[in-house]
This record gives C-alpha cells, structure tokens and sequence, in this order.
C-alpha cells in the first residue's frame, strides 16, 4: 500500500522563507563586498623592525649598443657597435632599518659589497674592430638615512648619503686572437650628499596588508570563510607587531612565531581548528612567501641639496712594444641643487600595484680636472705622477624626469615589475667661469624603459633563492653646441641582465 502525503506551505510561511532567503542574499552580498578591503587605507603607522642580511649572487648580463655622430665643423661621421657579456659573482652583507610612526618615517641601509667579474667584449667602429677579455674587482662601501619627521600631514625631510667605490683592476685585451695589450687600473672614488627640505602628504607602506590577504584567500579556499574588512585590517596589524619583534631577536624562533600568528588570526575570528592543513597554510605564507614592497599614497617634497663627488683612477697600460702607456685623472664635482619631487602610488588589486614620480631639478655644478699621461719602460706608482694643469668650470644644469612603476604579484612566489623612465637634462657652461675652452650648450633626452622579473623559492625561515632577469633599452638623444661647432650624437642600448642568488638573513 503506497501512501503519498502532500503538504502544502501556508502562505505566511512562504512569505517567511521569502523574507529570509533576501536577508541571507544581502548578508552574503554585504559579506562578498566587504572582502574587497581598500589597501590604500592600510595606514597602521607602527612598523618598527631591522635585520641583517647576506647576498651571493651568480650572474650574466649584456649589451647591445650602437652609436652614430655628426659633426658640421668638421664634415665627418663616425660610428660604433659594440656587444658585450659579463659573468660576475658577488657578495653582499647589508643592514637594513625601517621606522614609521606617525611622527617619524626613516630608512637606513648599510652595506658591504663585493662583485668578481670576467667579460667579453667585441667593439666594430669606423676605427676598426677589436675585442677584448676583462677580468675586475670592485668593493663598495654605501651608507643612507632618509628620515621625514611628521606634524601632521606635513614633514621635514633630511637626507644623509654616502657611498664609496675602491677597484683595483687587471684587463688583458685580444686582437685577432693575440695578446695585444695588459692593462692595471686603480681607481678610488666617493659621493656623499646631504638634503634638508620639507614636504606634505605620506607614503603608508601596505606590505603587511597585502600578506594577510593572500594568507586568508588561502584560508578560504580551506574552510570556505569570508573574511570582513575588520578581520583583514585587525590580521594586518597584528603581522606589523610580530614583525617589530622578529628581526635581531634571537629569542623569537619559528615556533613562537607560528604561535604568535596563531593567536592573531584566532583573536580575529579566524578558526583554524588545529588541522595540519591550516597551519602548513600560515607556516607557508609567514616563512615563504614574497613580501613584494607595497606601498600607497602620495607626497611632494621640497628641498635644496649638498652633493659632492670625487674620483681618481690611474691606469698602466703595457702594449706590444713593451712600452707602458699611463694615464690617469682626479675629478671634483661638488654641487648645490633645488629639488621638488611627486610620487603617487596606489594598489589596483591585491595583485597591482602602479606608480608614477616627477622629479624637478636646477643647480649649480663646479668642475675640476685634473688629467695626466705618459710613456714609459716600467708602470708607474702614484707618487710617481707628475699632474697637469688644471681645468675649472662651473656650469648650470636643468633635469627634468619621471618613472612610471608597474607591479604585478600574481602570488606569493613571484612578482614582475615594469618601469618607464625618461629623462631630459639641460646644461649650460657658464664661459666667464671656465679656465678652458668648453662646451657651451648641451642637452640630452633619455628614454629609458626596462621590464624585469623575479622568482623567489624558500628553503627555510632564514634562507631563500632569487632568480631575476631584466631587459631594457635606454635611447640617448645629445646636441652640443660652441661658437665653431654645432654636434649631434645618437645612441641606443639593448641590454639585459639574468642573475641567479642565495640570500640568507642572519636574523
């Protein structure tokens, strides 16, 4: 016997299930938009944290560059086509230190670096062809403090730079297969500036933020959760105080950090329900992945510039006759700028970021010169070096310039960046200050464009592999002019650059 039983909804009942199913749609609506959190709003001003960092690298990189020049005075043409490839090593101990509060915004790096390199080179021009093999050393020593101190949205802005450069040089050049010429070079040389200015508006750095949202997209793709703008910016803020105490922290070990994560994300409603998947999930996303530099806002800063650069170089240079050819220079540069500087970045999505800067530049710029040269039976030693007279100039210079920054991350392994960065520099010698004849006019358009990109693999907490290839052309647009002479000058370079590294934080 076969019984069907039909029921039938009372009609306040459907009106119920109606009324709750469109409640439940709009919560979930509600829900969906609010997991598009605005990374632009991440402004937790409380990031305090440094490190000490350790790089080798293996690397290639190359050129293509092609250059062609007219002059009216003297009715000739020249060009010349050189294609170069470089294989180096190199090896770098950095301390790195970032502040951001809301009175005060500093960066300090610190860094020792060493860079062994061999290199070929082929160079066709009017003059011939020859090739050459090249084997350097360079050593540098670089120190920077940017500090901003805030009132407010506006600031006072102060920065210290200072870099050195030792290279101590041995090159063997080939023609046609043949030992044509040994050359020994040694060169010394410094930069250090100085800035004061002011400025209004701020940079946040958004990087923490950008972390918490990919940790809970794979969160969701766990439990299925969605997660509230509350919920992204409470997590957010909780990785910037872990990070404060990770670095030179040798207390802070990876177990207390994971436990420390654990209990940010469980005080924001995030309920892992100790599975092994939740935490391999957080383990993977706090110790592997890519902590892209993010950042949002937009600033102008105002400020007038101390510069001084200094380089001497002395090379021998022993060719097939057993003759040593020297030559050598010292040249001070010391300068005084104006400065106005916009920089606007902005995060698209949690994978895009763009960015533009303008730079504006005038200053005053005073040359010293000092060349020297001679033949002779045995290299020369420095205190051997008996100087030329001197050539002085002082000339004005105009830059204008932009960058136009695009980052994409599509996940928390890899990133690509793209950069566009023209330049026009405007340059005039002032001929009253000039001891020599010089250039009177000269200005240059630069076009830059290099397209780069990134992959990071970690093995552990403190140890991480980087593969990074670049690729750019860089065009140079050059007119000269003097009372006799009016000259024009065109060159282009494609080049690139692959490099294979290890990084390891030393805590």
């Amino acid at each position: 016997m076969k019984i069907d039983i039909k029921m039938t909804k009372p009609r306040h009942m459907k009106n119920r299930l109606t009324k709750l199913i469109t409640l439940l749609l709009v919560m979930s609506s509600i829900t969906t938009f609010a997991q598009d959190y605005d990374l632009n709003s991440y402004d937790f001003r409380y990031q305090k944290f440094r490190g000490l960092t350790f790089d080798f690298d293996l690397g290639n990189s190359g050129s293509q560059d092609f250059t062609s020049s007219q002059d009216t005075f003297t009715r000739d043409s020249t060009f010349n086509n050189t294609g170069e490839s470089f294989t180096s090593f190199n090896f770098n101990p950095s301390y790195f230190s970032f502040t951001n509060t809301d009175e005060l915004q500093r960066t300090v790096n610190a860094s020792f670096a060493g860079d062994f390199s061999f290199g070929v080179d082929k160079n066709v021009s009017t003059d011939g062809i020859v090739s050459n093999r090249d084997m350097t050393n360079d050593l540098y020593l670089s120190y920077s403090n940017t500090s901003c101190f805030y009132t407010g949205e506006k600031f006072k802005y102060l920065q210290v730079s200072t870099q050195s450069t030792f290279d101590n040089r041995g090159r063997i050049q080939k023609l046609k297969g043949e030992t044509n010429e040994e050359l020994k070079d040694w060169s010394f040389g410094n930069r250090t500036s100085v800035s004061y200015g002011f400025g209004t508006g701020r940079m946040n750095n958004v990087t923490d933020a950008v972390q918490a949202m990919f940790m809970l997209e794979d969160l969701k793709a766990l439990n299925g959760a969605n997660y509230s703008n509350e919920q992204i910016e409470g997590i957010a803020q909780g990785i910037t105080l872990i990070r404060n105490a990770r670095y030179l922290d040798f207390r802070i070990g990876y177990k207390t950090q994971l436990k420390m994560l654990d209990s940010v994300l469980r005080r924001n409603g995030v309920d892992g329900e100790q599975s092994i998947d939740y935490f391999t999930i957080i383990s993977d996303n706090w110790l592997y992945a890519n902590r892209a530099a993010r950042v949002s806002g937009s600033s102008w800063t105002h400020f007038a510039s101390l510069d001084n650069k200094y380089y001497e170089t002395l090379e021998n240079n022993r060719n097939n006759s057993g003759d040593y050819n020297y030559s050598g220079y010292k040249r001070l540069s010391p300068s005084f700028s104006l400065n106005t500087t916009f920089t606007r970045f902005w995060q698209k999505s949690l994978f895009v970021q763009k960015g533009f800067t303008f730079r504006a530049k005038s200053s005053l710029q005073y040359l010293r010169y000092r060349g020297y040269s001679g033949t002779l039976l045995e290299p020369i030693k420095r205190d051997e070096i008996e100087l030329g007279t001197p050539s002085e100039q002082i000339e004005s210079v105009t830059i204008l310039s932009g960058t136009y920054s695009y980052l994409f991350q599509p996940n928390t392994r890899n990133t690509w960046m793209v950069n566009v960065m023209p330049v026009l520099v405007f340059a005039q010698t002032l001929p009253k200050y000039a001891s020599t004849i010089a250039i009177r006019d000269r200005t240059t358009l630069q076009p830059r464009v290099s397209v780069n990109s990134d992959y990071y693999h970690w093995f552990s907490p403190h140890l991480n592999m980087r593969a990074s290839g670049t690729i750019g052309v860089n065009s140079n647009f050059y007119t000269s002019e003097d009372e006799s002479f009016y000259q024009k000058r065109q060159n282009s370079r494609l080049s690139y650059d692959l490099s294979f590294g290890i990084n390891y934080q030393l805590f």
